[in-house]
C-alpha cells in the first residue's frame, strides 16, 4: 500500500490512559515503553489504575481517532485496484496450472514404470 507524504512521527511523552504530560527524567527514558519495571511504586505497592467515567472515555477515544491519519481516497481507490488485478492474475494463472496438471497427472499415472 502507498504510503502518505503527509505521515509524520510525532514522539509524544504522554502518559497512556491520562491525557497527562509526563516528565522524561532519566529513569524514564532508560525504562522505556518496553522497559523492565514493573507496575509497582517506589515503595513497592502495587500501582491501582484509575478507573475513567465514560465521558472521560468518550473524550479519551475523540482524541486518538483524531491521532489517526487516514488514506486519501485515491490512495484506498489504487490501493483497491491493485487488489483487483491482482486477484485477476493469480486466478488465471491457477487456471492455467489446474489445466496443464488435469492433461499431465493422468498421463503420468497411466504409465507403466514396473
Amino acid at each position: 500500500m502507498p504510503k502518505s507524504k503527509n505521515r509524520r512521527k510525532v514522539k509524544s511523552n504522554r502518559v497512556a490512559g491520562t491525557g497527562a504530560q509526563a516528565r522524561l527524567t532519566p529513569e524514564t527514558i532508560d525504562a522505556g515503553e518496553g522497559g523492565s519495571r514493573s507496575a509497582k511504586s517506589e515503595a513497592g505497592a502495587p500501582v491501582k489504575k484509575k478507573s475513567v467515567g465514560p465521558f472521560e472515555f468518550y473524550k479519551q477515544v475523540r482524541a486518538e481517532m483524531q491521532k489517526v491519519t487516514w488514506t486519501t481516497r485515491g490512495e484506498t481507490m489504487v490501493s483497491t485496484i491493485m487488489v483487483l488485478i491482482m486477484v485477476a492474475i493469480m486466478s488465471v494463472f491457477f487456471f492455467s496450472v489446474d489445466q496443464i496438471l488435469r492433461f499431465v497427472v493422468p498421463r503420468i499415472l497411466s504409465l507403466n514404470l514396473f
